[in-house]
């Protein structure tokens, strides 16, 4: 996606929260699909991927929520975030493939953190 896109697509992220007022964490979500936009969805609430807005914006979104909640104002206004790199993002879930990809358990004999320059690890792994 050209830059040209993604602020305006951004744009219409911002001015939808504006027009329901909503003043939190929350993601919305569209389509590109042969040059056009289609809204998808808004959620309202800190998703699984805020480490990716974390990672390139430099901002600690559950510390702005808590802020929020909190009754103060964001630390950091819309027109100062910027964007600085690329971030991705895995997961891995144990989930039964044969079972409806219902959720799986088994036992964890080994397991390896990456690391490294830029790498970011946040995990959770339930001992039973």
């Amino acid at each position: 996606m050209c830059i040209r896109d993604s602020a305006y697509i951004g744009d219409l992220a911002v001015r939808a929260a504006k027009a329901v007022g909503y003043e939190n964490a929350g993601t919305v979500e569209f389509l590109l699909a042969d040059g056009e936009v289609y809204f998808m969805e808004m959620n309202t609430r800190v998703q699984v991927e805020h480490t990716i807005t974390e990672e390139i914006t430099g901002i600690d979104v559950v510390r702005e929520q808590i802020r929020i909640a909190s009754g103060l104002e964001l630390s950091v206004k819309q027109d100062d975030i910027v964007h600085r790199g690329y971030a991705l993002q895995f997961r891995i879930n144990a989930e039964d493939p044969k079972n409806n990809f219902l959720p799986s358990f088994g036992k964890i004999t080994r397991y390896y953190a990456p690391g490294g320059p830029g790498v970011r690890t946040d995990t959770a792994i339930s001992v039973s």
